[in-house]
């Protein structure tokens, strides 16, 4: 069953410092602009602060602090060109400057480059080792390199200095979570939990680690819990249906799921695993109706009309089920499973000529799938093609040699042509692949027999009536056996 919701974590901004000590500077005019900017920028207004910045800069283009401020209004601004140019003209004005290190190293992470980040989140570090902002961040962009071990002890380096930062607590689990370190995870957002309780995006995520790791009645919890403090949350709505689903309880899971699709009747996730659901109970004919309805969300879902055609088959509404098929392949023509029950349909439909057609293209597409060669040549024997039969048996067999159903008819393609030594072979491996297989016993009996060795014909006979009594072909071949020619079966 799919996952009802894409969970998706808290997306943690990096820190940007907004503390700024200006050097003494020559003019008391550009430390006014400064204080100025410094208070247009603690109240949002990042476009008044860029123009004041911008008019400082025409006469004092070299200012470190100015160039320093420029490129945090930039980046506040997302004007990430600008905020990594006048950032990286402040540090060759003062290199030692761990804002400026911590502020260009967050525009390059944002540019997607992570590499350059850490080089500059580095050098923060180096300049100042007691500061929070450089560890976090520096955790931040190593995550993103997947230098985990290196990025776990940077969080916990920031950790230490602010034990209760929200955060850090959501960013080092986040990391561990990537890693695949799901346990560790879950302690770290259970920390930052205990900060903000009623986070929903962190419990949405809590819920679905312990759902991965098939603690369902502790995801079932927190995904109530945030029901209560959201009724109309439909991400949570979905997520419980799923847990209970898992935990194959799927009453309850149909009424969160039906609930789910009547806040969000737009929701092709709510009405699939609606549908999904209502199959497991066995109410097949809403299921059906519940797929149509994903299907009028999303009409190009391949996986409602296969499952569509699945409970039709169920129903034995072979036309029903046929249709559902052949939109489900014409979606998704590389699905075999889909093929293969369209092939089967139409044979149970009596429709041979459609069902031989449909076999012919699943060998065509799939052709290393012994099961599907077998499929036709079985097809192809009953409609007394028996070249065509004997080819496609062949090809299974070089696919799965042991197949004892395939030696058998093949055996039997042989002995029709009286062909007795290759039928011989084949029926030997038949039996030696399934020893319990009565038809190939009998019918080495039967090749035997025309052999001319009747009492090793015989053997044979009697070998399959004492695995089985009530074997017909054995016993009226065995009771004729000096009457007349023998039977294959």
């Amino acid at each position: 069953m799919p996952m009802s919701a894409q969970i998706r974590p808290m997306v943690l901004c990096l820190v940007l410092p907004v503390v700024l000590i200006a050097p003494a500077l020559a003019q008391d005019d550009a430390q006014i602009v400064l204080e100025r900017v410094d208070a247009l920028y603690r109240d949002g207004a990042y476009d008044q602060a860029r123009s004041e910045l911008d008019a400082l800069l025409e006469s004092m283009p070299e200012n470190a602090v100015a160039l320093r401020w420029r490129g945090t209004v930039a980046l506040a601004l997302g004007e990430l060109p600008d905020a990594i140019r006048y950032l990286t003209a402040s540090l060759a004005a003062d290199p030692n400057s761990a804002v400026s290190r911590n502020n260009l190293g967050t525009a390059q992470l944002r540019s997607n480059r992570a590499d350059l980040a850490a080089a500059e989140f580095e050098k923060a570090v180096e300049l100042e080792p007691g500061g929070f902002e450089g560890h976090y961040n520096l955790a931040t962009a190593l995550s993103r390199l997947g230098q985990n071990d290196r990025a776990f002890s940077e969080y916990e380096k920031a950790l230490a200095i602010r034990p209760q930062d929200f955060g850090a607590l959501v960013g080092y689990g986040r990391a561990l979570e990537l890693a695949g370190d799901t346990r560790r995870a879950i302690v770290q957002y259970e920390l930052a939990r205990t900060v903000a309780a009623d986070n929903l995006p962190l419990l949405l995520t809590l819920g679905t680690l312990y759902a991965n790791l098939g603690n369902h009645a502790k995801a079932i919890e927190i995904y109530t819990g945030i029901i209560k403090l959201d009724p109309r949350n439909v991400p949570a709505h979905l997520q419980l249906g799923a847990a209970y689903y898992m935990d194959g309880k799927y009453q309850q899971a149909a009424e969160w799921f039906s609930v789910a699709a009547g806040l969000a009747p737009d929701s092709f996730v709510a009405y699939y695993n609606l549908g999904q659901t209502l199959a497991q109970l066995g109410r097949d004919e809403e299921a059906i109706a519940s797929y149509e309805k994903a299907l009028n969300v999303d009409p190009s879902s391949a996986a409602a009309y296969e499952q569509i055609g699945l409970l039709r088959m169920n129903g034995q509404d072979w036309a029903g089920a046929a249709g559902a098929f052949s939109a489900a392949q014409r979606l998704d023509p590389d699905n075999k499973d889909v093929q293969v029950n369209l092939a089967r349909c139409h044979a149970a439909a009596g429709d041979e000529t459609a069902a031989l057609t449909q076999w012919e293209q699943v060998v065509a597409r799939f052709p290393d799938d012994a099961s599907a060669h077998r499929a036709l040549a079985a097809l192809y024997l009953k409609l007394e093609l028996y070249d065509e039969a004997l080819r496609e048996y062949l090809y299974a067999l070089e696919l799965a040699p042991d197949d004892g159903h395939a030696h058998n008819n093949v055996g039997l393609i042989y002995l029709r042509r009286n062909n007795l030594s290759a039928a011989g072979v084949h029926f030997t491996a038949a039996i030696r692949a399934q020893p319990d297989n009565l038809y190939a016993i009998n019918n080495l009996g039967v090749t035997l027999e025309r052999k001319g060795q009747r009492d090793l014909a015989r053997e044979q006979y009697e070998k399959a009536l004492a695995a089985d009594p009530d074997f017909e072909p054995a016993r009226k071949n065995l009771d004729r056996l000096s009457m007349g020619p023998a039977v294959g079966g």
